[in-house]
């Protein structure tokens, strides 16, 4: 059994496993004890970096006792090709509990994230995320999921987060201007945002929005969201892709300061649009 390099594809099964084992009465040294397996295989196992047959898999999960449902889940995924593009279903615009999105979100060094139609959702402000979401059965835990994902910034080892932001998503009403002008201070005193003005020469690289991540120890994966479905990509053809869109979004916009004036002026722009409605929320178009 040769070990091999993380990929996307293993790190989920492999925190499938770590998450089972956690909620399990089954204590590591028994395990290990039982599998006749040294610790250090275990945990690069747990993290996706050593190449396991599906066979010892499903022994892990079988000495774990896992639950049927989680049991076929993680067996789904040892079978699933390592294709170098993977697809996972989710509500509409809902992707807030994949668990392949949260965990490489939590160990990323950078997050390069752009939006075009809505401000990225590790930005969003709870009213805007609920505005956004609307009354769908899942939508408030959903929006839950989405600021215990904005957490990762106050972890003591932050992934630094550059966001790209299409002017069009200002001109998107969520919510009405009570919920905007609130989002537009988010942006104005968050660091790392910058605005691509519809001034801006818009390449066709970046058509479609994307998020970006870098890692310490593993190559970049790149998510890209459509509608009730998202594709994790880390092949090196898609990696050379996004970093060229990546380097696309830093020439194309604004700096960081001509952002925050931006921001402000939409900002007050939202205000006096709140007091003109003489109520918090409202169905004005900006």
């Amino acid at each position: 059994m040769e070990s091999r390099m993380s990929n996307a594809l293993s790190r989920e099964p492999g925190d499938a496993l770590r998450q089972a084992r956690r909620r399990s009465r089954v204590k590591t040294g028994t395990l290990i004890e039982e599998l006749g397996w040294s610790a250090g295989k275990l945990s690069k196992l747990e993290g996706g970096t050593r190449g396991t047959s599906p066979t010892d898999i499903a022994r892990f999960a079988g000495h774990l006792r896992a639950e049927p449902d989680t049991f076929e889940r993680i067996m789904a995924l040892a079978h699933e090709p390592p294709t170098g593009h993977y697809v996972r279903p989710h509500g509409v615009a809902m992707p807030d509990s994949l668990r392949i999105l949260i965990i490489h979100e939590q160990a990323a060094r950078t997050i390069c994230c752009y939006q075009t139609l809505f401000i990225p959702g590790l930005l969003q402000t709870r009213d805007y995320a609920s505005a956004l979401m609307g009354d769908a059965p899942a939508a408030a835990q959903a929006v839950d999921d989405r600021m215990a994902r904005q957490r990762i910034f106050d972890q003591p080892q932050a992934p630094k987060g550059r966001f790209f932001i299409y002017e069009a998503a200002l001109h998107r009403m969520v919510g009405g201007p009570q919920v905007m002008y609130e989002q537009m201070l988010q942006l104005l005193f968050r660091g790392g945002v910058r605005l691509i003005p519809f001034a801006a020469g818009l390449p066709v690289s970046l058509n479609t929005a994307f998020t970006f991540m870098t890692f310490a120890d593993h190559l970049p994966v790149t998510y890209v969201e459509h509608g009730s479905e998202s594709l994790f990509l880390d092949s090196a053809e898609s990696t050379k892709a996004y970093l060229m869109c990546c380097n696309d979004l830093a020439r194309v916009a604004l700096t960081e300061e001509q952002s925050r004036s931006a921001f402000a002026k939409w900002a007050d722009r939202f205000e006096r649009l709140r007091e003109a409605s003489g109520a918090a929320g409202g169905s004005q178009v900006a």
